[in-house]
């Protein structure tokens, strides 16, 4: 088996349990300020929305703040409703940000993995403040050697120029000893095959689709073992 040093890490459905914080953040935010009985439907509506939204971003169709700022507004126009889209957006980033839950195992992971001896770092699309934010609260920072926000390198994943600016700011980093992982396969994994770095997919929702990733796992144990061997031997120097 081919060994790792550096291990890129997704953030959100890789590490942390987004769609549960997703759910928190979204109920209480839709209690406030639209009656119970709509909650799901426009719940709904605005995870449609969103993901469209996360793609044009992707795609650089739009820019984030646009997604961050309307994401609401187009959600409400598109239900016929007179609720204040900004407000709604900028009380809901408030709520993410301290939605710090984590998948099953995943600071196992982190800690397993660190102590064998990999370098770990935080590769993520996420709003900077939401996410430094969450890595706070949830206390995980201090195993990632340096922390990347799409915001801050100025470009986003799977962009080459995102990878660019984490390679430059984190030398020590060898191509061929790195790995992406994450469950994103138009940013994660298409942005290690841009790079040309191996891919983990993490597909934590058991979908059927089939991405050119190196390896697949669908839980944070399964993940582990991929790195069983190096793990077992304590170190990968």
């Amino acid at each position: 088996m081919k060994k790792y040093r550096a291990l890129l890490f997704d953030l959100d459905d890789t590490i942390f349990d987004f769609t549960t914080g997703e759910e928190v953040a979204l109920t209480e935010v839709c209690e406030k300020y639209i009656s119970i009985s709509d909650i799901e439907q426009i719940k709904n509506t605005y995870r449609k929305i969103n993901k469209k939204l996360w793609h044009d971003f992707e795609n650089n169709e739009i820019s984030k703040d646009y997604l961050i700022n309307n994401r609401f507004s187009l959600t409400f126009a598109q239900l016929g409703m007179e609720v204040d889209g900004l407000a709604v957006a900028q009380e809901y980033q408030q709520l993410l940000g301290k939605q710090c839950q984590l998948l099953p195992e995943a600071e196992n992971t982190l800690k397993t993995l660190q102590d064998a001896g990999f370098d770990l770092y935080a590769v993520t699309n996420g709003y900077e403040i939401t996410q430094k934010s969450r890595i706070a609260l949830a206390q995980i920072g201090h195993y990632f050697k340096a922390i990347y926000i799409s915001e801050q390198t100025g470009s986003k994943k799977p962009e080459i120029a995102f990878f660019d600016y984490v390679f430059e700011h984190s030398q020590e980093i060898n191509k061929t000893e790195a790995m992406i992982i994450g469950d994103s396969i138009s940013s994660d994994i298409q942005g290690g095959l841009n790079i040309g770095i191996d891919r983990v997919w993490y597909n934590r929702h058991l979908t059927d689709d089939q991405p050119d990733a190196t390896y697949i796992v669908q839980n944070h144990k399964q993940l582990l073992q991929v790195f069983q061997k190096q793990v077992k031997e304590g170190a990968i120097l």
